[in-house]
C-alpha cells in the first residue's frame, strides 16, 4: 500500500496537465473578477451619459 501511494504521489508530481487546469481556472477567476469590477463602473457611466443626453434633448 505504501509503494502504491508513493509511486501515485510521484505520478501525480510529474503530471502537468493538472498545474495547466489549475493554471486556466485561475486565470479565468481573475478575468471574472476584472468584469465585475469594471461592469459596475461601466454602468454607471453609461446611465449618467444617457440621462444626459435624454435630458439634452428637447422634446418640441
Amino acid at each position: 500500500m505504501n509503494k502504491f501511494l508513493g509511486s501515485l504521489i510521484a505520478k501525480l508530481a510529474r503530471d502537468e496537465k493538472g498545474l495547466t487546469a489549475v493554471e486556466y481556472a485561475v486565470l479565468g477567476a481573475v478575468v471574472v473578477a476584472a468584469i465585475v469590477a469594471v461592469g459596475a463602473n461601466f454602468r454607471t457611466q453609461l446611465g449618467t451619459a444617457f440621462t444626459t443626453m435624454f435630458n439634452s434633448v428637447n422634446p418640441g
